[in-house]
């Protein structure tokens, strides 16, 4: 995640993520659509550069910026 940036709403939903929710989760967590939540994952993954999910999780957790 060195050198990217993820809106404070992207990482936010990243952080859920990682701690094993899916997106109407977090969608609750946070009051907002499912849609809305899943759409955060989904940019999070592009400007992470990665195809899924898991993908993203792992890279936040080799982050420096992480905390889990």
């Amino acid at each position: 995640m060195d050198g990217v940036s993820l809106t404070a709403r992207e990482y936010e939903c990243l952080q859920w993520a990682a701690r094993g929710k899916f997106a109407w989760d977090i969608a609750y967590i946070l009051g907002i659509k499912r849609r809305t939540a899943a759409f955060h994952l989904d940019n999070a993954k592009k400007k992470l550069g990665v195809r899924t999910k898991n993908q993203a999780v792992a890279l936040l957790a080799s982050s420096r910026r992480s905390i889990l």
